[in-house]
Parts: structure tokens; sequence; C-alpha cells
């Protein structure tokens, strides 16, 4: 690892820095605070009142006496349930109140004293601090353990509860390493720049986005989705911040046993499956789970365990050609899955001022799974296998200096290995439809090590609560990439149609291609260590109560990326292409993110709250590794040209006047890259960083109300508004001949240089019911802008027009304009519990695509389907009025081509619909234990959803305008459903059932 030494500098200095600087705030990443007024009858502030904080589970208890202002406060407390007391001096009686403290939480409670004589205790429930929010001004939710552990969860991962918090969906995949990795798209981002953080530890994957280890879901107490415009003490993320909380050990020893099964007998099919006479595809899972916590001694220590091991023969929906009847038939292929995972964590109480914790976490996984896809549908051999080894530890200390002044400092140690290989040695080769072949973007394997460290000092005075901190993390990465070794051919059909090479029969030697892609160097992979990144944070924020209904959050936050432009490895770029650099490649220190917010308390049952602030995306490491690849030594492509290619004049190079071969051009299967070197169809050949790089910057703004409606019943609305600038495009600039590949490159600059914007009204509901359970709803209207299908990464498709970028303006792949999901728990008659999750969302957008596949139609906006375009008829004037102008220009064809019409039945995407639910009764077994038998019901009506995978086709739809063989003038296959949401196993897949037990102590 190369450290500068301006870096040991910087870092020397702010470890000075967090060991002196306090910190306080509503949403430390892994606790809460409670604060409040002690008054008597009369409303006046009370002194010397001592109010006491107990720990119910652990027996912990920190005290607080009151000063003339009657205020008091705890700060940097776990996630807990509490009793809150006050005594004060002779006159008044004692006063208590339990609650519940969420992570992320600052409550706000007042202790109103009676006399002594009028009654002798008060004791108000937990319900009475759930109600609206009147301190802080951020926009999210906190899933709670209730919801945990009710509610069905496909998979066991509890990620998928953030959905039910307003703003939040499911993100399409953007990378091979992240098939079986629940990632959270958020405020109309495509997922890479989410923030997940463990206990207050960094869990997010720097090389390409997404979150890391895994915990077991018996280990989650709760997490706080921090969606918009979060406090300055958050920060990494322009989109949203998952802040999770481990559970404890108690002074009770606890834990449970469970096995949850499924398997092909209790599973539908996906509707878009075409099942083979005599062949039934077999699927199962079993997930095996246990966890137990307790003290090593009651009132000072304690331990607890969990881990899970999920043991499951899954199945790929692929798409399987047939040549002869020219047809794709889409069958299953067998996706093996093991995932094992545990967490450990330990609590020390040393004495009423100190407190030490430590979490260790760890994750074992190994899968055979559809890699990262370019078409609508992948075949067999186009799968990938990978093994995942991920490590998360963390160990902070918290000292009390007085009740107002406590100290939280941690360290944290994150780090991965990933691996992943193809199932064939043979090139990807991507038809119109299909993607066959080895993916061009395996073998790989990515190694990532992080160090972090923060200090936070909490500090409350009379009407402030002041925050100041700062975080450095040390973030080491090595790539290993095979990618293009066994190259890449692009055809323009999916199926020959005659015999072109003139052998005797038809078969893919005859088919006709544009292009192929091979590494210069095929039997070398590349290899990229010491991708290295400091990553400084500093932060101040004020709550500050300037009368008892107003309340303003006013913060700065400061944050640095040492390497995010590549500035280490600057000195070694390519001299042929030094003349695309212009001006100075320098550090970036001018990351200020002001935040301004607002909570007026009407009264206490409606609140009006809103802001304004600057957030900062972090850059993956990739974006390092694309230049350092890229650079036309490492990794330099050879572009050779397709049997399809003409000369300038637009004769075919390598085919005679009948369509058959010349007896030199390339074949796929036998010579797909004898072709002449030319400069690639929307090759990737040389990348540049541009040394006005910056860290994407978002500014949010949030204007709303809350409001309790009788006893138990909060409504939450809230208009979003989102701008994001310096986000990350390819945009090719220019050629250079390469002498290490004898011909012509593109050169590629990847810019700070395209926005995005959001513009949503979310709105949730919350109905509790001391008796009968709880309901809660989440609704999102949304409209999302961007220019590219992907948050950072321009690897697939160039501009249309890399001189007017405002062409690639349009909906991101997963955009939604409604969202809908409804949740909660009910207690039925004979003791059994009922907990539904309901998904309602209209449809994503959907690129359309040239006849070759090669991009999309270039007249339209990008992701037009859907959107400019809601229906066939639509689409097919706009086709023939296209046509009537002579065509669109297409690069494998060198010419103009016209595009043909499609079915009347083609559709380019599907509502989604899914009620999922689980029904259980529990058996006690004496004091201490307890049986429950579980079922649960996925998609119980089920409801076909049709909805891709990949960010490049997120819709489930072909969106190739495929010309059919017999034909040329109609795509009967565009606009046909290809798969449905969740595969087999999924969200939203075919209706399936699982059974379950669970032993509790």
């Amino acid at each position: 690892m190369h450290t500068t030494t301006l870096g040991r500098v910087i870092s020397r200095s702010l470890l000075a820095v967090l060991l002196l600087l306090p910190r306080l705030h509503a949403q430390q990443a892994a606790s809460g605070n409670i604060a409040g007024i002690v008054t008597d009858p009369s409303g006046k502030c009370v002194a010397k009142a001592v109010v006491t904080l107990t720990n119910v589970a652990q027996g912990t208890v920190r005290t607080f006496t009151t000063q003339n202002d009657g205020v008091f406060s705890f700060a940097a407390l776990e996630a807990a349930k509490y009793i809150l007391s006050a005594t004060a001096p002779s006159g008044f009686a004692p006063w208590n109140e339990k609650v519940n403290l969420e992570v992320g939480q600052t409550l706000n409670i007042p202790a109103h004293l009676e006399v002594a004589m009028s009654r002798t205790d008060i004791q108000v429930t937990s319900d009475a601090q759930s109600g609206v929010n009147t301190t802080s001004s951020d926009l999210g939710g906190v899933i709670g353990a209730r919801q945990i552990e009710t509610l069905p969860l496909n998979g066991r991962n509890y990620l998928e509860l953030a959905y039910l918090v307003p703003g939040n969906a499911p993100a399409p995949n953007f990378d091979p390493t992240k098939v079986n990795t629940i990632v959270v798209s958020s405020a109309g981002q495509v997922g890479r720049g989410g923030n997940v953080m463990i206990d207050g530890a960094d869990n997010n994957d720097d090389a390409v986005g997404g979150s890391l280890v895994n915990i077991p879901e018996d280990a989650v107490q709760e997490f706080q989705i921090a969606s918009n415009r979060f406090s300055a003490g958050l920060g990494r993320s322009g989109s949203t911040v998952i802040n999770v909380v481990t559970k404890q050990g108690s002074n009770s020893l606890h834990g449970g046993l469970a096995i949850y099964e499924r398997d092909h007998s209790l599973q539908g099919l996906p509707a878009t499956y075409q099942p083979i006479p005599g062949l039934s595809p077999t699927f199962h899972r079993q997930q095996y789970a246990a966890d137990a916590g307790g003290p090593f001694r009651r009132d000072k220590a304690w331990w607890f365990v969990a881990m899970e091991d999920r043991q499951q023969l899954g199945a790929d929906l692929v798409g399987q050609r047939d040549t002869a009847k020219q047809v794709i038939n889409r069958v299953f292929a067998t996706a093996p899955l093991h995932d094992f995972l545990t967490t450990e964590r330990l609590d020390w109480q040393l004495d009423e001022r100190d407190r030490i914790g430590f979490r260790e976490s760890l994750q074992l996984e190994d899968d055979l799974s559809q890699s990262s896809l370019d078409r609508a549908l992948g075949s067999a051999a186009y799968r990938q296998t990978a093994v995942n080894h991920l490590q998360g530890l963390t160990a902070d200390w918290v000292h009390i200096f007085t009740p107002a002044v406590v100290n939280r400092l941690s360290f944290a140690d994150n780090n991965f290995i990933n691996t992943t290989s193809p199932l064939s040695t043979a090139p990807q080769i991507t038809y119109p439809d299909l993607d066959d072949g080895a993916t061009y973007r395996v073998p790989q394997q990515t190694l990532q090590f992080r160090l972090q460290g923060d200090d936070t000092l909490s500090w409350s005075r009379h009407n402030h609560t002041l925050s100041f901190g700062g975080e450095v993390q040390s973030i080491d990465a090595d790539f290993n990439l095979g990618v293009f070794q066994q190259g890449n051919i692009q055809t323009v059909e999916d199926f020959p149609d005659f015999d072109r090479n003139q052998d005797g029969k038809v078969d893919d030697n005859d088919l006709l291609f544009a292009v192929g892609l091979r590494s210069s160097t095929p039997t070398r992979a590349l290899d990229l260590p010491n991708n290295d990144s400091f990553h400084f944070a500093l932060f101040t924020e004020d709550d500050w109560k300037v009368i008892p209904k107003l309340t303003l959050n006013l913060g700065l936050r400061w944050e640095m990326d040492t390497n995010l432009n590549n500035l280490s490895w600057y000195g070694q770029r390519n001299p042929i292409v030094q003349s695309f650099y212009q001006g100075r490649r320098h550090r970036d220190f001018n990351n200020w993110a002001p935040r301004v917010g607002f909570n007026f308390a009407l009264n206490p049952d409606l609140t009006i709250h809103g802001g304004y602030g600057i957030y900062y995306d972090r850059i993956t490491l990739e974006i390092m590794s694309l230049e350092k690849g890229f650079d036309g030594r490492a990794l330099a492509l050879n572009v050779t040209a397709g049997n399809v290619i003409t000369d300038p004049n637009g004769v075919p190079v390598y085919l005679n006047q009948d369509g058959t071969f010349k007896s030199y051009a390339p074949q796929v299967l036998s010579s797909p890259f004898s072709g002449f070197l030319f400069t690639g169809a929307g090759a990737t050949g040389i990348d540049i960083i541009n040394n006005r790089l910056r860290n994407p910057m978002v500014q949010q703004f949030n204007l709303g109300v809350e409001k309790q409606i009788g006893r138990g019943f909060l409504v939450k609305v809230d208009g979003v508004h989102n701008l994001g600038t310096r986000f990350i495009i390819g945009r090719p600039v220019g050629t250079v001949y390469n002498p290490d590949t004898l011909g012509p490159d593109n050169v590629t600059d990847l810019e700070s240089a395209v926005n995005t914007k959001y513009d949503a009204l979310w709105v949730s509901a919350r109905q509790r019911f001391s008796k009968y359970g709880e309901f809660d709803a989440a609704y999102t209207l949304a409209k999302a802008f961007n220019y590219a299908n992907d948050d950072q990464i321009p690897f697939e498709y160039s501009p249309i027009d890399p001189n007017n970028l405002q062409r690639e303006y349009g909906p991101p792949p997963n955009d939604q304009r409604h969202r809908l999901v409804i949740s909660g728990m009910a207690n039925l008659p004979l003791k059994l519990q009922f907990a539904p999750i309901w998904t309602i969302a209209s449809g994503v957008p959907m690129d359309i695509l040239l006849p070759d596949g090669s991009e999309r139609v270039p007249t339209l906006q990008r992701n037009a389907g859907g959107r400019a375009f809601h229906n066939a008829q639509q689409l097919n004037a706009f086709i023939a009025a296209t046509n009537a102008a002579g065509g669109v220009f297409e690069a494998s064809a060198n010419s103009s081509v016209t595009l043909p019409s499609v079915s009347p039945h083609a559709r380019f995407n599907d509502s989604f619909n899914s009620l999922d639910f689980r029904l259980d009764r529990s058996f006690h077994l004496g004091d201490r234990y307890t049986i429950a038998v579980l079922g649960e019901a996925f998609n119980i009506f089920n409801v076909t959803n049709i909805l891709g995978v990949s960010n490049l086709n997120y819709s489930g739809f072909a969106n190739t305008l495929s010309p059919d063989p017999n034909n040329p003038n109609f795509s009967s296959s565009f606009g046909m459903p290809v798969s449905t949401a969740g595969g087999v196993f999924g969200s939203g897949g075919p209706r399936a059932f699982q059974l379950a037990a669970k032993l509790n102590f």
C-alpha cells in the first residue's frame, strides 16, 4: 500500500483531532439520545432533580442531575428499552416512563412532576413517545425488532425490509460480484452509492459499490434507513444510509433454534418458463438458524452469538437456442448456493463510566449463478461460479466524563475476497436477444481491506446539542482481472439464415457478426494491486431548540478521498494520450456539505419540517481500475472486424454478392478474431480520468408535515427534490494509434459531467393497536432522470453524440412512478398471528435497441419504452415515420437501416403486485420454552410479475428490434416477456410456500 507524505500528515493530524473533538447528533451511527426538561405542575423548571435511565435487559444505570434550566440529557445510548425516572426535592412524587429508543433516534421526553399529595407515582406507557417527531427534519424510518421477527422474508435477508420505507426499492444488478447481494436503490439512484453501516462500521464495497458482509437475521436488533436529508454526522452517500444495530446479551439466558424448508413441491413455475416433456426442474432450500445470548456477569458483562446456514439448490431461467427451429427456448439450469453466516458480540460495563464492546461477523458464500446480463436473457453457459469470503470486526469504548459529556471511540476492520470464474472456456457471443458463451467479465478476483477509526464526544448544553467529530478510513483493494481473455463476439442475428461458408451445413459458422473484442494478451490476466485511498471526514452540528416548539438542525460536513482520481498512478500514464489530459490532477479539498433543517411543532400532534443539504457520493475504486487497466498497455483490446463489415463506400468486405462468405472471412466458431483491426464499435479502448473528476454531489430538499390522528395513527407526508451534479459518464474524445495493438484506439474520458434529478412525494402511515397488532404503509410517487443506466461506471454503451450529452438524458432503468408497500401484524383468534407484506408498483422503463443490439435507436431518448411510448401502436408509428425518412444509422452495417415493426401485443414493462404473509402459532412448554410453527406464502395470488435483473434491461421484456428471419420487416420477439421478478426463489416470483419451526428459550 502506498502512502504519500501528505496522506501521513493528514492522517496523523486527524487522529489527534479525533481524540479531542466532541460530537453529538440525533443520527449517530449505532446509538441514540434521550433528552428533556423536568418541570413542576406550574410549568417551571425544576433544579437538582435526579433523572435515572435504566437499561431493562442489562440492568445498567445512568444518572443526570438537572441545573436551573431543568434540562437532562443522555447521549451515545445503545438502542434498547429503558425506564426513565425522575425524583426531585421534597414535595414532588417520583415520575417514571417506559422508553423504547431506536437506532439513530433522539427522543425529547418532558418529565412533568406532580405534587406528592395528589398522586404517588406516574406511569406513562411506551406508546407515548412513539408519536410525532418534534426534534429533527431528516427523512427515513426505523425497522424495529418486531418487524424483523414477524414479517415474511423471502431468503431471510433483513435488508429487504428497507423497502418498507418510502423512496426505497430493489436495485438492478450492476456487477457480477453482486448477483446474490441485496442492494437498495434510494431516491432514484441505481444503487452503487448507498451506505450500509453495522454497529457504526462502514460495510460497503468500495471496489464496485453495494454492501459487503451479511449478518444473520436473528442477529439484527433493528436498523435505521436515513433515506434523505440526513444529518452531518452521516456521509459517503448521495442517496441513503442504513444503520444496523446487532443484538446484545442480557441478564437472562435467551436464544432460539429454527429450520426453514422450501422445495419444488411447494413452488410454482415462472410464467416465462417453457417446460420440456419428461423434464421437471428440481429445487429446494433449507435454512438453519440459531442464536443465544446471556450474561457473563449480571449487570456487568454479556455475550451473544448467532449463526445461519443456507443450503439451496436453485435454478436460473436461461435461454437455449434451437437453430433448427430458429427459436430461443427458456429452460431451467441448476444453480446451487451455500451461504454460512455468523455474528458474535461481547459487551462489558467496566464501571459506571466505561463500557466496551466487540462484534465480529463472518460470511462464507459460494454459488453458481447468472452473470451480469447485456441482454434480457443469458444461456446456461453464460453463468459463473463465485466464492465470497467476507469479514467485519468492530470494537468500541464509551466513556462518560459527566452525564452531559460522553465519548465514544471505535475501531473497525472490514475485508473480503471474491473469486469469480466462468463455466466454460469460450468467447462470449452477444446475440441480439441472448448472451451466450463465457462472459467477458470473468475470471476475476477482488480483495479489499479497510481500517476505520472514529471518535465521538457528546455534549449537551442548555438548548443546544452541539456536535463535532471526524472519521478516518484506509482502503486498499487489489484486482486480478481476466476480462476479455476469451473475448466477446457481437452478432447481428440470433440464427444463421443459410449456408454462407458453403460447407454443406447451416450452423453458427454461418452467422453474421459485427465485431470481435479480445485482449491483446489473452493468456495473461490483468493484475492491478494497490488501489489505495484514504477517506477523511470532519463534521459539526447544532440541534438548537430555539423555542419549545421550534428546533433547528444546523450542520456542516467536510469529506475528502485522497485517491479518487487515481492521483498515485498519474505519473505512469500512457504518453500516447497525454494530449487528452487537460489541467493539473490534484486532490479535492473542497467537499463542504452544509445542512440546514427545521422542525416546528404547531402542537404535540402536528409538526412542519423541512430543510436543505449537500451530500457527496463515494467514487468506487473500479473507476481507478479502468484508467489503470484500459491505458492501452496493461489491457489493450484488439478490436477486429466481423464478417458483416463494409468499406467506406458501403461495399461488404467479407461477403460475396450472393451473401456467401469470401474465403478469408472471419467466422463465429472457427475464426472470430481473424478480421482486420479497427476502431471498435462501442469498444472501450483507452480510458482516462478527467483531471477535474470530483465526487458526485447531490443537493437535497424536503418539506413536509407529520400528524398524529386520534390514538396511535401517525401520518407523515413529504415533498422531496434532489439535484445531483458531477456524476460520472464516459465520453469518447478522440482516437490515437496504439503501437501495442498496431491499430487505432478510441479514447474515453471519464468525466464529472452529468446530472441526476429526483422529484417525489413520500407518504408513510402507521397505526398501532395495543391488543390487535399494527399497520404500516409507505407510498412513493416519484420521477427520476439521469444520463446513464449506471450510477458511475461508463462501461457498456458510449453516448450517442459525445458532443451533446443531453441526448442521454432519460429515466434510470429502475424508475417507478408509483410504489406502495403495506405491512403489519395482526393477532387473530386461536392465538394465531398474521403478518403480511403487500407490494404494488408501476412498471420500469425499457431501452429500445437497434436490430443488431449494439446500442439504442439513436433518435430515441434512453429508456424510451414505457415513457415516451406507452404501447406498441405508438412505437410502430414512430418506426414508420423513421423508415419513411430513410431509417437510422447502424454501425455494424456502416449505413442506414430500416427498423422492423413490432407486434401489437408487444409491451415495454409490467406492473408489480405481490402479497406475502406469515401465519404462525406459538405453543408454550413451561415458563421458559416456546415452540412456534410457521407457514409463509410468497405471491399468494400467483400474479405474473415480469421484471429483469440487469441495469441494462431491468424491464424483463425483450428490447432488441430483431427482425424475423422470414420477415425482416417484422420483429415478433420484441416486447415479449422474458423473465419474471426474482427468478425462481426471489421476491415477486411464482407462488411459493415455506414451512418453518422455531424453538425459543
